[in-house]
């Protein structure tokens, strides 16, 4: 698998390893991706985008 970097500010990063620590954040980001992908995908094929 191939890592990606993405950029937050500071006091966003400092909240999530504050309040969720146990919260796999990348994991949230890469399933968020591939649910956006599938949206953008559905409305390719209808002729929406």
């Amino acid at each position: 698998m191939t890592k990606m970097s993405i950029s937050v500010p500071d006091e966003l990063l400092e909240k999530l390893r504050k309040m969720h620590p146990e919260i796999n954040w990348a994991e949230i980001v890469r399933q968020e991706i591939i649910k956006r992908l599938e949206k953008l995908e559905k409305l390719e094929k209808e002729g929406e985008i």
